[in-house]
């Protein structure tokens, strides 16, 4: 088991890394729970090359959005690199007492889907988005869920 104290403001496993850019706090009455924006980079690069978000908590409107939220340039795509970043976020969440992550993505974007059935995440259905949701209002109306167990082993 490590002794080190995680730093999650800066992550990395040594092919990409990934640097918070903003820390959200929960905004209750949009339904938002708390979360970290990070930029993702090849390691020892500065150049963004995608983001992830992670949100902490649990909360109705996470069963459409879900706690990560991930995109990469399309120069980037095809590397695993968004796999990578939810695999360094995976000790994040575990830090905030969450032991399944939900993944949501767009029923038609296959490479998400892959993305997450690389992570080892259960396909859970895919769902309608509900007419109150802040993704109904952006277009999406289905969303395929998937539930990430996370590893409490060291």
């Amino acid at each position: 088991m490590s002794t080190e104290t995680l730093d999650p403001d800066h992550l990395t496993d040594h092919v990409i890394d990934l640097y918070v850019k903003v820390k959200d706090p929960a905004d209750p009455a949009r339904g938002h729970v708390p979360q970290y924006h990070y930029k993702i980079t090849l390691h020892g690069s500065e150049e963004e090359i995608g983001t992830i978000r992670l949100r902490i908590g649990d909360h109705p409107a996470l069963l459409t959005a879900g706690h990560l939220g991930y995109f990469v340039a399309e120069g980037y795509r095809g590397r695993h690199f968004a796999e990578r970043a939810c695999r360094l976020l995976a000790p994040v969440a575990l830090e905030h007492g969450m032991t399944t992550i939900i993944l949501t993505c767009d029923p038609a974007n296959a490479a998400s889907r892959r993305t997450c059935e690389r992570l080892g995440a259960h396909f859970a259905g895919i769902f309608g988005v509900p007419t109150d949701h802040e993704m109904y209002q952006k277009g999406a109306r289905m969303v395929c869920r998937y539930d990430w167990v996370l590893n409490t082993q060291s």
